[in-house]
C-alpha cells in the first residue's frame, strides 16, 4: 500500500483544519487524510483510550473539513471501529433472539437494541456505497480496505464484506439503470432498506423493488407486500476493484430481463458507472 508520511498529529491537525471548500478534491488528499486519521489513532490510544482516540481523530481531521466529499470519506473511515464492533453486537443479539431462551420483556428488550443497531449498520453501509460511488476513482480498494482493516483494529473479514456489498449494490444499480422499461430506477432509502428494498423502480407503471444478494443463483422473481419483488445475486467477479465489467454487466442485465420476462431489447449503449472491457 502506498504511504505517505505526516510527521505529528499537531501538523495533521492544522492541515485539515485550514482545508477550505475546493471542488473537486484531489487524489492524494484522501489518503492523506486516512493516514492521518490511523496515526492519530494509534498515537493516542494507549494515553486516551481506543474510543477516546477515535472521537480525537474525528474532531480534528474529519468534523472542520467544508469539503464534503473528503468529509464523507472520513467519517466512512474513521468510523470503521465502530461499524465492525456494531457487527458483532448485532450478531450476538441475533443468536440471543433465535435462542429461545428469553422470556417476553427480554426478547423485546434485545429486539429493540438490534433494531436501532439495524439502522446504525445501514446508514453506515449507504455512506460506505456513496463513497465508493462518488469517490473511487481517487483510492483503489485495496487501500480502502487496509484504511479500514487499520481503524477497526484488525477487522480484516469485516472490511472485507463491508466493501464487497457496497460494491454489488453499485454494479446492481448500473444494470438496473441499463434497462430502459425500469423507470425511476432509485437506491431505497435507509427505512426502505431495512425492509429488504435496495432499489426502486417501476415497471409498466407499478411498484418494483429490488434487493441484491450474496452467493450465485437466477434472480427471483416474487410478490412481497403486494407488490413485485426482485432478488438478483451480483457475482463477486462481476467486479474488478470499483470497475465494473462489461460481460459480466450485459449478463446480469439480461439475467434481470428473463427474470422479469421484459422481452429482448437493442443493446442499451450508455453508462453511468465506469464499465472495464
Amino acid at each position: 500500500m502506498k504511504t505517505l508520511a505526516v510527521n505529528t498529529t499537531r501538523l495533521a491537525e492544522e492541515t485539515w483544519r485550514q482545508r477550505v471548500d475546493q471542488t473537486p478534491a484531489q487524489p492524494d488528499e484522501f489518503a492523506r487524510l486516512a493516514l492521518a486519521i490511523v496515526e492519530s489513532i494509534e498515537q493516542h490510544r494507549d494515553e486516551h483510550g481506543l474510543n477516546e482516540a477515535i472521537s480525537q481523530a474525528k474532531e480534528d481531521l474529519v468534523d472542520a473539513l467544508t469539503n464534503q466529499e473528503l468529509k464523507h470519506f472520513g467519517e466512512v473511515v474513521v468510523g470503521a471501529r465502530r461499524q465492525a464492533k456494531l457487527q458483532e453486537w448485532l450478531d450476538a443479539d441475533r443468536d440471543k433472539l433465535h435462542s429461545g431462551q428469553l422470556d417476553h420483556q427480554e426478547r423485546v428488550s434485545v429486539g429493540h437494541q438490534y433494531e436501532a443497531l439495524r439502522h446504525e449498520a445501514c446508514e453506515y453501509n449507504h455512506h460506505l456505497r456513496s463513497v465508493i460511488e462518488l469517490s473511487g476513482h481517487h483510492f483503489d480498494r485495496e487501500d480502502l480496505t487496509n484504511w479500514l482493516v487499520d481503524v477497526s483494529q484488525g477487522r480484516h473479514e469485516w472490511a472485507v464484506a463491508e466493501i464487497q456489498g457496497a460494491v454489488s449494490e453499485v454494479a446492481l444499480h448500473a444494470a438496473l439503470q441499463g434497462v430502459p422499461e425500469l423507470a425511476g430506477v432509485r437506491y431505497g432509502s435507509v427505512a426502505e432498506d431495512l425492509a429488504g428494498y435496495d432499489f426502486i423502480a417501476e415497471l409498466n407503471g407499478k411498484l418494483l423493488t429490488v434487493d441484491a444478494k450474496t452467493g450465485k443463483y437466477w434472480p427471483l422473481d416474487e410478490r412481497k407486500h403486494g407488490h413485485r419483488h426482485l432478488e438478483v445475486s451480483v457475482p463477486h467477479e462481476a467486479v474488478n476493484g470499483f470497475w465494473i465489467k462489461r460481460p459480466a454487466m450485459e449478463r446480469l442485465r439480461t439475467e434481470i430481463r428473463q427474470a422479469l420476462q421484459i422481452p429482448h431489447h437493442v443493446e442499451h449503449t450508455w453508462r453511468l458507472t465506469p464499465v472495464q472491457a
